[in-house]
C-alpha cells in the first residue's frame, strides 16, 4: 500500500496546531461520587490537624473541592496524594491507614486530577545533542564527534530528551549551523590517501623511552630490548613513531608482557589522540598484559585515527603491588608498536559517495604543506551538470533527514536555495553545503513530534529515538510506508528486533546514565590517603558492570526486581577482587557471575558505581543517598529543604556521627517530614564507603588516641558504621541486607518507580499524577513476564501515551 508524501507544513503552523491540541478541554465531568472513598479517609487521618478546628501549614481539608477545570485546586490536591502515597502524612506518630482505604482514596484522588487536567503535557521536541550526534552520524555515514559542539542539555525529571528542557535559541541554532558545517566537511575526502604503510618502534629505539629511564622515571629495558613502565597511570609509555602520517582507519597492534606479575592480572589502558599538548585523548579500551618476553600478547584493534595522534599506552597496576616496600615489583613490557594504514582507501569516500551519487570529478585546489608528503592538494567535488545533480542531492538527502515522505512543493526551497547560490557564482560543492546545512537545521530534521496527527512515520521515529537514540532504520520507514506499525504485533516484533541489534547499547548507556546518574561518575576524584586503592581500571570496571546487569536483564527478560537485589552481577577480575569475590581472572571480559551466598552484593545498591556517584570521593552523607534511593528506585522524591536550614556536612574529624547530627536534624518539625523517609535507606547504605567497598568502621586522616591504624596504611579507622534504622512503617532493620529485604517487598511500587522513568524517557514527556493509570497498566501487563524489563518496555510501546498524541 502506498503512503502519499506528507506536506511539510510551515514551523509556526506546526506551533499552532499543536498548542490548539494541547488547550482542547477534555469532555470528563467530575462526578460526585468520587467523594465516597476521600472523605471518610481524610476525616478518620488527616482532619484532625487540616479540619475545621485547626488548620496546620494553612490547609483546611473538610470542605476543599475536588479540582475543576475551573478551580484552582489541583497542585493541592496533587500534593495531598504524594503526602498519603509516600507515607509523610498522616505524621509518623499517628495509626497508619489501612493500605485499602489508602488505595481506593488514591485512585479516587488521581481520577477527579485527571479529569480536571484540560492540557496534556507537550510532546513536540527538538533532538538532544546525543540524538543530533548519532542521527547525523548515521545520515551521511561520518564518524564525527559532533555533540561537543552543541551546549549541554537541560534534565528534566532526571532527563535530557523531555520536551520542556529542550528550548530553542539564537545561540543554539548558530551551533547547530556550525554542527552541520562540520558534518558536511567530514563527508568529503580532501586528499587522495597513500597506498596503506606500516609505521612501528621498537621501544628502546625510541629516545623519549630511553630519556625516561636514564631520569629514573618508573621504567627499565629488558634483555629482551623492552621498556618495562612500573608506575600505573600517566604519563603513558611513548609510542611516536609509530603515529600515522595521514588521517584515516588504521589496524593498530601493540606488544606487551607481563614482568613480575605476582598472581594478579596486570593491564593496561589503551587511548588515541594528540602526541603531547591539550587535546582530548579517546579511551580505546582496556587490554589484559599476558604472554612472555618470547611470545608477548599482540593486542590488535582497528580505529580512526588523525595525522599527529598517536597510541598512548598506560598501565594499570594493583595499588597494594605499588606501594608495598619489599618484594618484586610488577611492571607492564612493552616490546613494540605499530599501525598500518590507511585502511579506507575508496577515493572519492564511500560517505561522499553516498551523499553525491555517481559524481566522480574531483577538482584540485589549494596546495599544502605536509610533513610528510610532497606536492599535495586538496580536492573539492565538481560537477558537469551543478543544477541536476544538486536538484537530485536534495531530492534523495530531505525524505531521509526528515524521516517521511515529502512533497515536491515543500522540497522546492532547498532547491532554490542552491540553484541561488549557484546563480551567484559559488561553486557546485558551495551550493549543495548550503542545502544540505540548511536541511539538518531545519525545523523538520530537529523537531520530533511535530506533526498533530500521529502517523506511522511518528511511530517508526518514536521507537527508534527510544530504543537506538537516531533515526528509523530503513525496515521501520518500510513498515511505516505500508501502514503496518498501527499493528501491535508489527511493534512487538520490532522492539524485538532493535534490542537485539547492536544500536541498543545507546540506550542501554544513555538510559543508566542518566536514571543511575552514571555519567556523574567522574565529577568526583577519590582523596588518594583515604582510598589509594581506587584506579581508573576500577572505575571504568564500576561503569561496565552496571550497564552490563542492566544489558543482561534487559535481553533475558528478567524481573526488575532484580535491580534491588539478585544472585548475580557482572564482573571482571578488578572488580571482583574490590568486592571479595574469588574465581575472576582477567580484566578485559566481563561475565555474568553468581554471587557468593556469603556476600553482601547484589542488586544496583550493591554496584560500585551507584555508590561513588552517590559520595563526594571523601566521605558519604546518607541524605544524597537515602534521596537517591527515594527518587531513582522508588520514584518519591522527597521536596525540597525548607528555605534557610542548613545542610548536614559530615564530621571530618571522626568525632561525631552523621547519625548523631541527623538525630538533631530531625528534632526540626519541618525537617522531620522528609528525613523520615531520607534517612533509613542512606543509614542502610553507610555500610559502602565512597568508592563502594564494603565497610565496618569509617576511614580517617587524623591521629588520635581513638584511631586505628595498620602499617603501611596512609589512613586510620575511627567511629564504627551504624547501618541500622527504622522504615517510616515502623519496620527495624539491624544492616543493609535487613534493609534490602524490607525494600525488596515493594514489588509494586518498585514496578511502577521503573515503569514511570523509561515512560518518561520513551516519551519524552514528563509525567504526571495524571499518568498514574497509564503506569499502572503497563506494570499490570508486565505482571505476566515475573516484570520481564523487556515486558515493561514492549507494554509502554503498546500504551496509548506512546502511540497517541
Amino acid at each position: 500500500m502506498q503512503t502519499n508524501p506528507t506536506p511539510i507544513l510551515p514551523f509556526t503552523t506546526l506551533l499552532t496546531l499543536t498548542l490548539a491540541l494541547l488547550l482542547t478541554p477534555l469532555p470528563t465531568p467530575i462526578h460526585a461520587a468520587l467523594l465516597s472513598p476521600i472523605q471518610p479517609f481524610l476525616k478518620q487521618h488527616c482532619h484532625k490537624c487540616h479540619g475545621p478546628n485547626k488548620q496546620k501549614a494553612k490547609l483546611r481539608l473538610d470542605n476543599l473541592p475536588l479540582p475543576t477545570p475551573t478551580n484552582k485546586t489541583k497542585d493541592t490536591w496533587i500534593k495531598i496524594a504524594e503526602a498519603i502515597e509516600f507515607g509523610d502524612m498522616p505524621p509518623k506518630k499517628q495509626p497508619r491507614p489501612n493500605p485499602t482505604h489508602t488505595k481506593q482514596a488514591l485512585k479516587a484522588i488521581t481520577t477527579a486530577i485527571t479529569r480536571s487536567t484540560t492540557t496534556r503535557p507537550i510532546a513536540l521536541r527538538r533532538l538532544n545533542r546525543i540524538e543530533y550526534q548519532n542521527t547525523v552520524r548515521d545520515l551521511l555515514g561520518i564518524d564525527t564527534h559532533l555533540a561537543e559542539l552543541l551546549p549541554e542539555d537541560a534534565s528534566v525529571q532526571g532527563f535530557d530528551n523531555v520536551a520542556t528542557g529542550l528550548a530553542i535559541s539564537p545561540v543554539l541554532m548558530e551551533r547547530y549551523l556550525e554542527a552541520a558545517d562540520t558534518a558536511f566537511d567530514a563527508v568529503i575526502r580532501r586528499i587522495k590517501p597513500l597506498p596503506p604503510r606500516t609505521q612501528r618502534v621498537n621501544m628502546m629505539t625510541n629516545k623519549e623511552n630511553i630519556d625516561s629511564v636514564k631520569k629514573k622515571k618508573g621504567g627499565t629495558i629488558s634483555k629482551h630490548g623492552a621498556f618495562i613502565k612500573f608506575r600505573p597511570g600517566w604519563p603513558p609509555v611513548r609510542l611516536d613513531e609509530a603515529h600515522p602520517r595521514e588521517d584515516g582507519i588504521f589496524r593498530c597492534r601493540i606488544a606487551v608482557w607481563p614482568y613480575q606479575p605476582g598472581k594478579r592480572t596486570l593491564a593496561v589502558a589503551v587511548y588515541v589522540g594528540p602526541l603531547f599538548g591539550p587535546g582530548k585523548r579517546r579511551f580505546v579500551g582496556m587490554f589484559d598484559v599476558t604472554g612472555t618476553p618470547e611470545k608477548p600478547r599482540i593486542i590488535e584493534f582497528t580505529t580512526r585515527m588523525t595525522n599527529g595522534h598517536s597510541l598512548h599506552i598506560v598501565p594499570w597496576i594493583y595499588p597494594e603491588y605499588t606501594h608495598r616496600s619489599t618484594g618484586p615489583k610488577p611492571g607492564i613490557a612493552v616490546q613494540w608498536a605499530e599501525t598500518h594504514g590507511p585502511l579506507d582507501q575508496a577515493w572519492p569516500s564511500k560517505t561522499q559517495q553516498q551523499l553525491f551519487g555517481p559524481i566522480a570529478a574531483m577538482e584540485k585546489g589549494e596546495r599544502i604543506w605536509m610533513r610528510y608528503r610532497k606536492n599535495v592538494y586538496l580536492h573539492n567535488v565538481t560537477s558537469d551538470k551543478p543544477k541536476q545533480d544538486a536538484e537530485r542531492i536534495i531530492k534523495q538527502f530531505i525524505p531521509r533527514a526528515f524521516r517521511r515522505p515529502v512533497s515536491s512543493e515543500s522540497i522546492q526551497p532547498y532547491i532554490n536555495l542552491v540553484n541561488n547560490r549557484l546563480e551567484a557564482g559559488r561553486t557546485f560543492e558551495q551550493a549543495v553545503r548550503a542545502g544540505i546545512t540548511a536541511v539538518l537545521c531545519s525545523p523538520h530534521f530537529l523537531l520530533l513530534n511535530k506533526n498533530p496527527k500521529v502517523d506511522q512515520y511518528t511511530i517508526a521515529s518514536r521507537l527508534s529515538y527510544f530504543l537506538w537514540s537516531t533515526m528509523p532504520d530503513d525496515q521501520l520507514l518500510k513498515l511505516a510506508k505500508q501502514n503496518k506499525l498501527s499493528d501491535p504485533k508489527v511493534i512487538r516484533q520490532q522492539v524485538e528486533r532493535m534490542i537485539k541489534d547492536p544500536r541498543i547499547s545507546r540506550f542501554v548507556k544513555n538510559f543508566t546514565g542518566q536514571w543511575l546518574d552514571l555519567r556523574d561518575i567522574e565529577f568526583t576524584t577519590p582523596d588518594r590517603r583515604l582510598f589509594p586503592e581506587f584506579d581508573k581500571l576500577l572505575q571504568e570496571s564500576m561503569l561496565a558492570e552496571t550497564r552490563g546487569f542492566f544489558n543482561h536483564i534487559l535481553r533475558n527478560n528478567l524481573s526488575v526486581l532484580n535491580f534491588i537485589d539478585s544472585d548475580f552481577t557482572v564482573l571482571n577480575e578488578r572488580l571482583a577482587n574490590h568486592y571479595h569475590i574469588p574465581g575472576i581472572k582477567g580484566h578485559e571480559k566481563f561475565r555474568v557471575t553468581k554471587i557468593p551466598t556469603k556476600s553482601i552484593r547484589g542488586g544496583i545498591l550493591t554496584h560500585a558505581s551507584v555508590l561513588k556517584v552517590t559520595a563526594n570521593g571523601t566521605n558519604t552523607s546518607p541524605v544524597l543517598r537515602g534521596i537517591w534511593v527515594l527518587d531513582k528506585l522508588l520514584n518519591q522524591p522527597p521536596a525540597p529543604p525548607p528555605p534557610g536550614v542548613p545542610a548536614v556536612e559530615p564530621d571530618i574529624r571522626g568525632a561525631v556521627t552523621i547519625r548523631q547530627q541527623l538525630a538533631k536534624h530531625r528534632d526540626t518539625e519541618s525537617c522531620a517530614r522528609c528525613h523520615n523517609r531520607i534517612d533509613p535507606p542512606g543509614f542502610a547504605l553507610e555500610s559502602f564507603d565512597p568508592i563502594g567497598g564494603y565497610r565496618r568502621f569509617y576511614r580517617t586522616t587524623a591521629w588520635g588516641k581513638n584511631i586505628k591504624r595498620e602499617r603501611g596504611k596512609p589512613y586510620g579507622y575511627s567511629l564504627p558504621v551504624q547501618p541500622s534504622g527504622q522504615t517510616p512503617e515502623g519496620q527495624d532493620f539491624a544492616n543493609f541486607r535487613a534493609y534490602r529485604n524490607i525494600l525488596i517487598k515493594k514489588q509494586d511500587t518498585i514496578a511502577k518507580a521503573i515503569a514511570a522513568k523509561l515512560l518518561i524517557y520513551a516519551t519524552g514527556r514528563p509525567i504526571t499524577i495524571t499518568d498514574k493509570p497509564t503506569i499502572r497498566q503497563i506494570v499490570k501487563s508486565a505482571h505476566k513476564d515475573n516484570l520481564g524489563l523487556r515486558s515493561i518496555i514492549h507494554a509502554i510501546t503498546q500504551s496509548k501515551a506512546f502511540t497517541q498524541p
